[in-house]
Parts: C-alpha cells; sequence; structure tokens
C-alpha cells in the first residue's frame, strides 16, 4: 500500500493537521469576495517559499505510516528520502519524478506534471488558473483549498490546508478514484539559504550529500 500511493499521496506541509472529520459543523465555505481573498492569499503563500526542508511523515489509506527528510525547491524540485526500515528515496529534478527502490533495485519515473506536486513547485503558483477550484473553505485558523487536475491527468482530488494569518501551506490530502486518502506531515521546518544541487538528482545518491 505504501509504494502504491507514492506517487499520487505526496502530501502535506504540516506539522499538525485540523480535526476536520470530528467538527463537520465548523467548516464554512467561502464564495465571492472572500473566496477569491482566500485564494490570493494561498497564491502568495506558495510563492513565498523557495526553499524548504525538514521532516516528514507519509500516512498511507491503510493506517501504516513512514518517514524521512524532505528538501523543497522551486521550481520543480523535491526530496523525499525515506528512514529505514523503507526503501524509498523519492526525487523531482524540475522536470521528472523519478521513485527508486533500493532493496528491490527498481526505478519508477512520472513527469511531474501529472503528479500533485506541480500544483506547488510551479515557478509562479496560480492555483485558480492550474487547477480546478473545486472548494475553498474555513475552520476556525484553517483555510483549505480543494483541487482537481484541470488537465484531466490525473484521477482524485487535492485538499490543501493552510494555517494561521500568513496562510501558511501546513498540510493537504491526496484522495483518489476510489476515495483512498494519503496524508503526509511535516515538522522541524526551516527555510535554507541554499541547498545542495545533488540532492535532486538521482544518480548522484552514493552517498547522503551535504547542504551547501
Amino acid at each position: 500500500m505504501l509504494r502504491r500511493t507514492l506517487l499520487t499521496g505526496l502530501a502535506a506541509f504540516a506539522v499538525a493537521a485540523p480535526a476536520l472529520a470530528q467538527a463537520p459543523a465548523q467548516i464554512v465555505a467561502l464564495e465571492g469576495a472572500d473566496r477569491a481573498a482566500a485564494l490570493t492569499r494561498a497564491n502568495a503563500s506558495l510563492n513565498g517559499v523557495q526553499r524548504l526542508q525538514g521532516r516528514f511523515t507519509q500516512r498511507s489509506p491503510d493506517g501504516s505510516s513512514a518517514g524521512g527528510l524532505f528538501y523543497l525547491q522551486r521550481p520543480g524540485k523535491l526530496r523525499f528520502q525515506y528512514d529505514p526500515p523503507a526503501s524509498l528515496l523519492i526525487v523531482s529534478d524540475g522536470s521528472v519524478v523519478s521513485m527508486r527502490d533500493t532493496a528491490l533495485r527498481t526505478t519508477e519515473r512520472t513527469p511531474l506534471r501529472s503528479t500533485p506536486l506541480h500544483l506547488i513547485l510551479a515557478e509562479r503558483v496560480d492555483l485558480e488558473r492550474n487547477a480546478r477550484i473545486t472548494r475553498v473553505s474555513r475552520s476556525g485558523d484553517w483555510l483549505m483549498v480543494t483541487a482537481r487536475d484541470r488537465t484531466g491527468e490525473m484521477d482524485g482530488q487535492i485538499t490543501l490546508q493552510f494555517f494561521g494569518p500568513q496562510a501558511e501551506l501546513r498540510s493537504w490530502d491526496v484522495t483518489d478514484a476510489t476515495g483512498a486518502r494519503t496524508r503526509i506531515t511535516l515538522s522541524g521546518l526551516t527555510q535554507p539559504a541554499s541547498l545542495d544541487r545533488n540532492l535532486f538528482r538521482l544518480e548522484d545518491q552514493v552517498s547522503s550529500p551535504r547542504r551547501r
């Protein structure tokens, strides 16, 4: 289950996610000017992050979990390095997302545009333009934006979750065509001035890259 959901379920910039399922009455759908203002805040938040690093925990639809280190650099670059016993490494080099299983000695490649990652890794993020927004809502200090792929290349939907007055992106859930949901939560977030370019080159993973 972990392997099947990796590329479709890369999710969540989150230290914690809102307990939306426990308090559905608190969710308010936004329309008109409120909706437009919320999307403007969400875009500004995403475009304000150039580099990010920290730890992640992925929870798959079957309840299993895995964790590790992640590194992000816009536009287009990302690295998810899973802790043992998981033998997985995911690297986006700006155009292709590669998933390597070191135990099985296999590598799968998917165009970045065919994964949820392209929504947040674009050089200039515009959610309304780049996705089909199906719902914008608020629950307390949380802002939620639910989107579907405009081109039809991906099934299911993504719910981005932003927190606080600066609408900081804390999480997103990916729900596939069957209704199965994957979430990744992040912690220990920092915004470094630079990242080693080798972090985003799969062929250079013989040793652990160091930040430059």
